[in-house]
């Protein structure tokens, strides 16, 4: 929202979040209005309300992106935009890497929609589908990751909440050098994803996707 006001100076942009980070944001003047809750929730009282909604690499976080889809519809004026951008599941990979390609980010993502699924459901709900972007939006990072996640799976962090103790001195010291061994590898990663970049940005290899879609099918 700060890049954006600075190339929209007479937008205003509000914000929803279950955290008081979006209030904070509010507070910093980072945004002009914090709407704390869940979207769908609070989507009525909103109704009309906004010309744009912007969903950046957020339905893959809540607990029903149906209903969320149903709420920007309900929040956009007639004739207003909704901008979604999510990590591509189906994509070379996805399929390659498994549990270590770094958009699966469990326990974080708790749903992926597929791009021809989004795209129906839009439709479904009075959209018309403007504009996509996929190998646009690929993110060079798949290999560099995968090496983090696998030393990571082999030595797992010890200070979660299901763990009885906090992990000690030993324990955080050989974590440190199992994530450390793995630099070198990462490095090698990010050589691979630079070299494949002309090949994973075509149709079905990125590993995200854009749609813009418009309220209104005329």
């Amino acid at each position: 929202c700060c890049v954006a006001r600075g190339i929209f100076p007479d937008c205003t942009f509000d914000s929803v979040d279950l955290s008081a980070g979006v209030e904070e944001a509010a507070r910093r003047g980072w945004v002009d209005h914090a709407i704390r809750g869940l979207f769908p929730e609070r989507a009525a009282a909103l109704a009309g309300h906004y010309d744009v909604v912007s969903m950046s690499h957020y339905l893959e976080h809540t607990l029903t992106p149906a209903d969320e889809l149903a709420a920007a519809h309900t929040a956009l004026r007639d004739g207003g935009h909704v901008f979604i951008e999510l990590p591509d599941a189906a994509s070379f990979a996805s399929r390659l890497l498994g549990r270590f390609w770094f958009p699966w980010l469990q326990p974080q993502h708790l749903h992926f929609v597929s791009f021809e699924w989004l795209c129906q459901r839009l439709e479904a709900l009075g959209f018309q589908v403007v504009a996509q972007q996929r190998g646009e939006t690929h993110y060079p990072w798949d290999f560099a990751l995968a090496p983090w996640l696998m030393a990571s799976a082999l030595l797992p962090a010890g200070d979660v909440p299901w763990r009885p103790s906090p992990p000690g001195l030993a324990a955080r010291a050989v974590r440190a050098l199992g994530l450390t061994a793995a630099l070198p590898f990462m490095a090698l990663g990010l050589a691979v994803d630079v070299l494949l970049l002309p090949f994973t940005r075509r149709a079905g290899g990125s590993n995200a996707f854009r749609v813009i879609a418009r309220k209104g099918t005329t």
